[in-house]
This record gives C-alpha cells, sequence and structure tokens, in this order.
C-alpha cells in the first residue's frame, strides 16, 4: 500500500511510482504535495476513489493514474486545475457523467462505465420515469397516451415534407455525396468524405494526433501522398445547428494568413462533423515546452519569434477582416509549430465575428481556465480585449516554460510582487547572450503584462501589440537590464507604456 506520510514530501518536484504492486486507495494526503509537478502511478493495483485534493494542485503538469483499478466518479476539481497539461486515466474502472477537465491531452479509454457530452464520450442517459407511477400520480398521462398516436402521425407528416423540401434545397445549392454527406471544399474538390474515413479507418484511435476541449485531431494521408489534419468536432449543442455550423464555417474559409492554419474545407454528416486543415509538423507550442528537450531547442530568438507570429495573427483577425473575428480560445495548446519553429494559430472552433463591436455570448461558455479574460466571467460579452489577455498569458507562458499561474495573482489584489524578472525566466534554455536578445525579451514581459490588465479598456489591441514587438528602436521600453528589473516593475510601472507606440 502507499504510506500517508508521502504527503509530508512538500519539496517533491517528480514522483514516479508506476509499474509496481501497490494496492489499496490513493492517500488523498498526496495532494499536500504541492511542489509535485508529475505525479506516476500507472499500472499498479490501485483501487478506490480518485482523490478530489488532486485537482487543486497549483503546480501538477502530469498525472498518469492508468492501467489500476480505480472506480467511482472523476473529482469535478479537475475542472480548475489549469496547470494539467497531461491526464491519463485509462484502463480503470472508472464511471459517471466525465466533468470538464483543464487539460491539453486526456486519456480516459477503457473505462465503460463513464459518460458525458465531451471527449467523445457516449451521452449519459437521462433516467427512465415509471409510467404507471406517473399515471398514477398525474391522470392526464392517460390522455397524453391515448393521443399520442394521433399526434405522431401528424409530426411524421410534418417531418417527412420538410426533409424532403431540405434535400431539394441542398440539392440545388451543393453538391453532396453519400446520401446526407454535405462538403464543401476550397483547394481542388477531390476529397470525399469516404476518402477520410478509409484513410483513417473510421477515425481509429492510432491515427490520432492531439485531444482537445471541442475534438480531436487525426493525421489523414491520402494514396497520392496528400496529408492534412481532420479535427473531429465532439457532440456539441452549437453543432447541432446546421445554420449554426455552417456560418462559424462562413467566418473560418474567408481567413487567410501566413500566421494561421488554413482550413480546408468541411464535412457534415450525420455520424461525424469534421474540419480539414492544413497539417503543421512540429505539434503544438504546448507539447514542445513540456517535452525537456525540445523545449532547450525553443531558444529565446525562437521564442520572441513564436509571440511576434501569435500577435501578428491576431492583428490581422481583430484589425484586417472586415468585422472583427475574436477566437476564443487562444492558448499554447491552440498555437502549432513547423519543422522551423514558425507560429501558427489554429483551432477556431469557437471563433466568433463581431459586429458593432462585440458579441453576448449566447450558446455556452467557451475558452479555458487560466486563459480566460475576468471580465467573462461576470458579463459574458465577447469583446477583442477577451483575446489580448489570453494572449498576454501565453507571452508569459512561453517566457516562463509553464503556465504563469501565481503570476498573475497580483493583477487582481494589486498586491507586491517581490523578487526580480529574471528569475522567473525558463531556465531550461542559456540566458539571453546578447543585447539584443535581452532586449527582445524584456519587451516581451512588458507587452505580456500590459496585456494582463484586469481592466479590458486598459489593455493595448492586438494592433498595439504587434507594432510594438516588431518596432524595437524604442529605447523607452527598455528601462534597465534584465538582471535590475524587478517583477514589480514590469508588473505595474511600465506595462502601460505599451499603449504609447
Amino acid at each position: 500500500m502507499l504510506p500517508p506520510e508521502l504527503g509530508s514530501l512538500v519539496l517533491l518536484s517528480h514522483m514516479d511510482l508506476s509499474r509496481n504492486q501497490f494496492s489499496g486507495s490513493i492517500p488523498p494526503q498526496i495532494g499536500h504535495c504541492h511542489s509535485l509537478s508529475s505525479l506516476l502511478l500507472s499500472d499498479n493495483l490501485l483501487t478506490g476513489q480518485i482523490p478530489q485534493e488532486f485537482g487543486y494542485h497549483a503546480n501538477l503538469n502530469e498525472l498518469d493514474l492508468s492501467k489500476n483499478h480505480l472506480s467511482s466518479a472523476i473529482p469535478a476539481t479537475f475542472s480548475v486545475s489549469y496547470q494539467l497539461w497531461k491526464l491519463n486515466l485509462s484502463y480503470n474502472n472508472l464511471d459517471g457523467r466525465v466533468p470538464f477537465i483543464a487539460a491539453t491531452l486526456i486519456l480516459l479509454d477503457h473505462n465503460t462505465g463513464l459518460c458525458g457530452d465531451l471527449y467523445g464520450l457516449t451521452p449519459c442517459e437521462t433516467p427512465k420515469l415509471d409510467m404507471e407511477h406517473q399515471k398514477r400520480k398525474n391522470p392526464s398521462m392517460v390522455l397524453l397516451a391515448l393521443f399520442a398516436p394521433f399526434s405522431f402521425a401528424c409530426l411524421s407528416t410534418v417531418s417527412i415534407t420538410i426533409v424532403c423540401r431540405r434535400r431539394k434545397d441542398v440539392k440545388s445549392t451543393s453538391k453532396c455525396k453519400s446520401g446526407d454527406i454535405l462538403s464543401i471544399w476550397n483547394f481542388d474538390g477531390k476529397i470525399a468524405f469516404e476518402d477520410i474515413t478509409n484513410a483513417t479507418e473510421n477515425f481509429d484511435e492510432k491515427y490520432c494526433i492531439g485531444v482537445g476541449g471541442y475534438g480531436s485531431v487525426f493525421r489523414v494521408h491520402l494514396e497520392d501522398g496528400i496529408i492534412f489534419a481532420v479535427k473531429l468536432l465532439q457532440s456539441m449543442e452549437e453543432y447541432n445547428d446546421e445554420r449554426t455550423f455552417h456560418a462559424v464555417i462562413e467566418v473560418l474559409t474567408k481567413i487567410r494568413h501566413r500566421c494561421i492554419v488554413k482550413l480546408y474545407g468541411f464535412c457534415s454528416h450525420s455520424q461525424y462533423k469534421f474540419l480539414v486543415y492544413e497539417l503543421i509538423e512540429r505539434g503544438s507550442l504546448s507539447s514542445t515546452m513540456h517535452e525537456q528537450e525540445l523545449a532547450k531547442e525553443l531558444d529565446w530568438p525562437k521564442r520572441v519569434s513564436v509571440v511576434v507570429d501569435v500577435a501578428q495573427a491576431l492583428s490581422y483577425l481583430h484589425h484586417d477582416c472586415g468585422d472583427p473575428i475574436v477566437h476564443c480560445d487562444i492558448k499554447s495548446s491552440n498555437i502549432l509549430l513547423d519543422l522551423d519553429y514558425k507560429a501558427y494559430v489554429s483551432d477556431f472552433g469557437m471563433a466568433r465575428k463581431l459586429k458593432h463591436g462585440y458579441s453576448s455570448w449566447s450558446t455556452i461558455f467557451a475558452g479555458t481556465c487560466g486563459y480566460i479574460a475576468p471580465e467573462l466571467s461576470s458579463t459574458m460579452v465577447l469583446t477583442e480585449k477577451c483575446d489580448v489577455y489570453s494572449f498576454g498569458v501565453v507571452a508569459l507562458e512561453v517566457l516562463m516554460g509553464k503556465h504563469p499561474g501565481d503570476l498573475l495573482l497580483p493583477f487582481f489584489c494589486r498586491t507586491k510582487q517581490l523578487g526580480k524578472f529574471n528569475d522567473v525566466l525558463d531556465r531550461r534554455v542559456a540566458a539571453p547572450s546578447t543585447i539584443d536578445e535581452e532586449k527582445d525579451v524584456i519587451l516581451v514581459t512588458l507587452v505580456a503584462f500590459a496585456c494582463l490588465q484586469v481592466n479590458p479598456k486598459a489593455r493595448p489591441t492586438m494592433q498595439q501589440v504587434y507594432q510594438a514587438l516588431t518596432n524595437r528602436n524604442h529605447p523607452a521600453f527598455i528601462p534597465r537590464p534584465l538582471h535590475e528589473i524587478r517583477l514589480q516593475d514590469a508588473l505595474h510601472d511600465y506595462c502601460g507604456t505599451i499603449k504609447n507606440i
């Protein structure tokens, strides 16, 4: 059994107890190890529930509890664990509704009792009512039962009429293949639904290269050598409405920018809905920064370039697309890197076109914990400044090599932030070696803090951000050498200067 005394190892950052014969339950005291960034307990004989304390970890990046005999439901506390990057709960006996989980990579397979509306799970069943009990309780149920056959006949007639009309409309406006498939392609028009399903063997998990909150991404390699990525959308309420789905696609197909992943087309089918994108080879910024060796390759010039690329893409979306487009889910896992470390903004599943400068969030609350602008929780109104805040979080994440976490708190409570900024930079990369590199890191720092102001009106626009990052000849932005800049200076004294560009 795992001893509860493990909870006293408060300075431990990595715990790997995998592939042993540990049995019994997981001691909740392990949740007191607040320095843990990696907890690996896979391939044991552990039973009982997952301690809800694990969801409160401020630094936990990876949690692997796979291949055990854990049961009961997944704790709802994982919804607030925004530092979590990888969560592996596969091959257990877990059941119940799965809550939203704030993690980039989530593995839940081989748990026969799990259900929910996310992560490709089977929807949870609604408990059936005891009809006889309801009849005794409510006599009107008897009348309803007698009236039901007549109602069904009427509804069937109306439904058949509507379906026929819709099929007629579809035939006149779109190319249809395989019955109820509707596909629109913006390149050569040759790829069909069958090509993609055959190439992925009906979206077999072995072709999956990424999992997110709104669907899974598959690598598709066709016989003629074409390779691209397919985002298989999960069953979401707003995508069940064809008009809403097509409206989102209409926005995405008009986006053309060298720092934005190209959308080739989409397919809407009774069984699947998916988007077809160009494949960006290296994968996400998040996965790169979580791999020790890859993070070392991402030196300071590359990191600054990544931040500039993302700023340019958002400036284009906000200021060069007619009606502004808000991405709504800017985070490191939605930024892809090619083999040359050029950055591309991806995953526009929740993008919104703004009219008159704002958009009411009328469907579901989107975004990812730890990246969401604070005003969204109270106003539920989207503006471009929501993306600006998320960009600020990502910019800091690039500099620190991890989510900024508690470093964001002084923006809300205006408390003192002790220490120097040089102390929180990613130590896996050598310190900036030239004056120009040092100035670039300082500039990205100031821009990031400017974007994180709690008051949306105090944040710069993405156009101002991009101009500040590319106009590096302004000495006013470089107040002193990097090793002398205190966090308090960057937080409150200098960030306002970015808007003066």
